[in-house]
């Protein structure tokens, strides 16, 4: 969060500026934040995620929307002692070119990596068959990518998906979202399903 603020506080814009000089629920998060960080309090969902992978002999894929993010769960698990690379997309100074995407992935495929803590690069088109344990570090609104992220475990095995939600955030409000969107495109799909199976049955009739 901290990251953050200093890349955006470099940015030029009126609303910039006010949001770090003028807005009270900002000033107080940026401040919470300064404190928690100079007596070394990690975000609790840390404490969780280092709980989970403790006991955890598959490999695992990690999801966060945020590049900072994905540096703290990687610097964590460096610390912890846990094999794991990142995945993340080729934008910025800090990005993999598409040819370091491939050798992460492969190296994760042949069991050199136990974690991979990807973004949204590693939503779509990932097939890695041994993952059977996937963490949402973050949730997102979208159905779409909900299920793309859940999708990348259990293809071999019976998986495990956990999220990891910090309650009263909008964190929690994605997940109901997301949730939510999910169930609406499901009861269209069985609407439509039943639709077809009428229209090809008057069809069949007809013939």
């Amino acid at each position: 969060f901290l990251k953050f603020c200093q890349r955006t506080k470099n940015k030029k814009g009126a609303g910039i500026k006010e949001l770090f000089e003028t807005d009270p629920n900002f000033t107080t998060a940026v401040n919470l934040a300064k404190s928690a960080q100079n007596n070394d309090i990690e975000h609790p969902k840390i404490n969780k995620l280092v709980e989970i992978l403790r006991d955890v002999e598959s490999k695992v894929l990690i999801f966060s929307s945020y590049r900072d993010s994905v540096d703290v769960i990687h610097k964590k698990l460096v610390e912890m002692g846990i094999s794991s690379e990142i995945l993340i997309g080729k934008a910025g100074q800090t990005g993999l070119k598409q040819q370091e995407q491939v050798d992460v992935v492969q190296r994760f495929r042949d069991g050199m990596t136990k974690v991979l803590v990807a973004t949204r690069v590693g939503e779509e088109g990932l097939d890695i068959s041994e993952v059977n344990l996937v963490v949402f570090y973050d949730n997102v609104p979208s159905s779409i990518r909900f299920v793309q992220r859940k999708g990348r475990t259990g293809r071999k095995n019976t998986g495990r998906l956990i999220v990891l939600i910090a309650k009263d955030t909008i964190d929690e409000a994605y997940y109901w979202i997301g949730k939510r969107k999910i169930k609406l495109a499901d009861n269209m799909a069985d609407k439509l399903t039943k639709h077809l199976e009428k229209t090809e049955q008057v069809m069949d009739d007809f013939f």
